[in-house]
């Protein structure tokens, strides 16, 4: 199991405006999603911190192929919680190397956190 984590500053974020609407860093979905949001401040921290997180987690493997931001979006399931969603050529390496991938995003006060686990996947039956 690999571990990625990642801990942004609100207050730092809201000193640069310019962020939420970077193409560079997110997806349209991403930040629709977070204009969506009571705090969309915290939103923003949160999946910059999902991002960070994952990037740190993947530099423990060294075939890694180039990537920026925008390889990975993070979505949300209807309850909420967050799912990583890889850009293709990122989903091709996951999967060839039968790689799963949790994200788990808090913010609290003038913080946002999130923590990404890297492991296998199981083996299903008749696999």
């Amino acid at each position: 199991m690999i571990v990625g984590s990642d801990l942004q500053s609100l207050a730092e974020l809201k000193r640069r405006p310019g962020l939420f609407g970077n193409r560079a860093v997110f997806t349209a979905r991403e930040r629709a999603h977070c204009e969506g949001r009571r705090d969309p401040w915290a939103s923003l921290g949160g999946i910059l911190c999902a991002k960070e997180a994952f990037i740190k987690a993947l530099s423990a493997f060294e075939d890694l192929p180039p990537l920026t931001f925008l390889d990975l979006e993070i979505r949300h399931a209807e309850n909420g919680r967050p799912l990583l969603h890889p850009g293709e050529r990122l989903g091709r390496w996951l999967s060839r190397r039968r790689l799963a991938v949790d994200v788990s995003i808090s913010h609290s006060g003038e913080y946002a956190t999130a923590t990404v686990l890297i492991g296998k996947k199981r083996a299903t039956r008749g696999a």
